[in-house]
Formats: C-alpha cells, sequence, structure tokens
C-alpha cells in the first residue's frame, strides 16, 4: 500500500509516521542518485516469502514443542524448499553492490534476522568454498559435494536460534539490560536448539551450526569454550553473519546500526571472536558504505555512493550535485548524525 505520494517533503510528522510504520530508511530517486541501483543479497519477494514461511514454521513448532510433541517432517521441508530458493538468489548475486536490507519492524526481528543470516552466510560460504574449498571433518578442503554444503548451511543459518523457542518471550523481548540469571537462560539457546533437532530428519552438520554458531576463534565463546578448528567451519560462517546482522538490525532492545558499525565489529574481532579466513571473505562482499549510501561531510555536502572497490572498501564514489569524486572516509571528516 502506497504510504507517501510521489513528490512527498519528508517533514518531520512524516518521518516519525513512517518509523512507527516499521520503514527506518527509504531510497529517494532523484537527478543525484539516477542511476545508482543498490540490489538486495535477496530479491523483496523471496525475502517476503520466506518470512511469511519460517513465522508459521516456527509458530508450528513452538506448538508442537509445548504439546510435547517433536518437530514434524513437514517443518523439515518447509524450511529446506526456502533454503533452496535462498541458495537459488544468492547464487545469482554477484557480491557486488552489496545491500542488505536491515530488518523492517522490531516485532518481526526473530523471523527475519533469520532470513537475513541465511542468506549473507550462504553468500560467505559460496565465496569461501570458490576459493579454498570446503573443510570436512579430517580437516581436507574439498571442491566435490559444494551445493549440498550449501544446503546444509542454510538450514543450520536458518534455524540457528530455534532454541529460543525454549526461553520465555518476555526475556527475549526485554528492552533492557538482561541479569546475570537471564543471561545465562538465553545461552542455554544453542544446546536447546540441538537438542530439539536431535533425529534423522536434520543432518549432524545442522545440529553443528545451531551449538556451535557462538563459539569464539579464541575459545572464549559457549557453550563448550571450543576455539580455531575444533569449531565446525559452518558454524564459524554462521557466527560472522549472526554478529553482523545483529548489529545492523533493529531489535526491541538495541536500535539498529549503521552498515560501518557492523563492518568494523567483523574486522575488529578477527582472529578473536572469528575464524580470519571467514572475516577476509566478508570484507570482499559487505562494504562500511554500500553502493546507495548517504555520505554527509562535515562541510553540510550531500551525496550518495555510486560505485566501491572491494580493495578499497573506505574509498567509495561518491556523486554529489556538484559531480562524482573518490572520497577516502578513513580520513574524510563526516558530519554528525
Amino acid at each position: 500500500m502506497p504510504l507517501l505520494r510521489s513528490g512527498a517533503k519528508i517533514t518531520e510528522r512524516y518521518a516519525r509516521a513512517l518509523a512507527e510504520a516499521g520503514i527506518h530508511a527509504v531510497w529517494v530517486h532523484d537527478p543525484v542518485s539516477a542511476g545508482i541501483e543498490p540490489h538486495d543479497l535477496v530479491p523483496p519477494s523471496v525475502r517476503e516469502e520466506a518470512a511469511k514461511t519460517v513465522s508459521d514454521a516456527l509458530a508450528s513448532a513452538r506448538s508442537s514443542i509445548e504439546n510435547g510433541q517433536g518437530l514434524s517432517p513437514e517443518f523439515a521441508q518447509e524450511l529446506s524448499d526456502i533454503v533452496a530458493r535462498l541458495v537459488a538468489a544468492v547464487a545469482g548475486h554477484s557480491g557486488v553492490a552489496l545491500c542488505l536490507s536491515d530488518l523492517a519492524a522490531a516485532d518481526a526481528y526473530t523471523h527475519q534476522h533469520s532470513i537475513d543470516v541465511c542468506a549473507l552466510g550462504i553468500l560467505l560460504g559460496k565465496m569461501l568454498f570458490a576459493r579454498d574449498g570446503w573443510e570436512d571433518y579430517k580437516g581436507r578442503h574439498r571442491i566435490d559435494g559444494v551445493d549440498k554444503r550449501l544446503h546444509h548451511l542454510g538450514m543450520g543459518l536458518l534455524l540457528h536460534d530455534i532454541g529460543k523457542l525454549a526461553v520465555p518471550s518476555g526475556i527475549l523481548n526485554k528492552p533492557g539490560r538482561l541479569t546475570e540469571d537471564e543471561q545465562a537462560l538465553v545461552r542455554t539457546h544453542p544446546e536447546a536448539g540441538a537438542s530439539m533437532l536431535d533425529h534423522d530428519t536434520f543432518s549432524p552438520i545442522v545440529r553443528a551450526i545451531v551449538r556451535e554458531h557462538h563459539e569464539r576463534w579464541d575459545g572464549k565463546g559457549y557453550p563448550q569454550g571450543l576455539g580455531g578448528h575444533d569449531i565446525h567451519q559452518l558454524a564459524r560462517i554462521a557466527s560472522v553473519a549472526d554478529v553482523y546482522d545483529a548489529v545492523t538490525s533493529e531489535r526491541p532492545y538495541q536500535p539498529a546500526r549503521s552498515p560501518k558499525a557492523g563492518v568494523d565489529v567483523i574486522n575488529g574481532g578477527s582472529g578473536t571472536q572469528f575464524d580470519p579466513e571467514v572475516v577476509e571473505v566478508f570484507r570482499r562482499v559487505v562494504f562500511p558504505y554500500p553502493v546507495g549510501s548517504e555520505i554527509v561531510l562535515a562541510n553540510r555536502s550531500a551525496g550518495v555512493v555510486a560505485e566501491v572497490d572491494p580493495d578499497h572498501p573506505e574509498r567509495p564514489l561518491v556523486r554529489f550535485a556538484t559531480g562524482e569524486r573518490y572520497v577516502d572516509l578513513s580520513r574524510e571528516r563526516l558530519a554528525a548524525a
């Protein structure tokens, strides 16, 4: 449903109304942005259908769990079909000018977060496997069966937080800081999730991703305190995707932060929180100032990022009303938000 007519001026009242409707950013078509088209990693139609399917499937799963029943084969098949569509969508994406949408609204976080994490993780896996192959249980790098590996990765990513179904919603949606007891309860979700998937319908690889996505490269994560290559490779990929999306997404207890903030967190955790090889691939596809970003310099000159070089992501080509130029944003001062 259209919310604003063409040519409408975005007043403070309109901006407030859009935010209340769950819309936190808009794309403006004007002479400066003409020809600059950021591309979503997942087409909006696929994203919308995936979110609805996941929402319905998780609602059914919650009901089954509350009634003391296990997860049904139909649940697994529905999610498997969604993963296949996400893998196909990512396979058709070049990785250039990557645009990751933030969440539509805080109350949609759990479902939309899983879609975003799944798509980003599949892209990281695809790029990493194309470069180095995938790592088997003996530590060997292989290039066979990549499609099956990506599907396992997608299923694990889509289900990575399923254990939170066992955590009271009042804790998950709490707007303030959690108590130590509440934090301890939330930290049970990886093991709880793996237990929910502990039957033949789900691959042990999927369970490993669910159980280990909060482990850290330096061994200081949870629930098992695994480190380095003892963490399943697909869980190491899931960890990067999960944290980036969590930082840049709107949530009940934390406002969304910028893509640059998310990139800084991932880069800053290389070799401590995250596998350096996964971070290296991440840097090539997720940029601090993606195409379509508005840049406002300290002198109040406003422009739009038109192009990003993966080798120099901090120095994008920015289009201003006066023309285009490369701007070194590691040195140039930006206007305060």
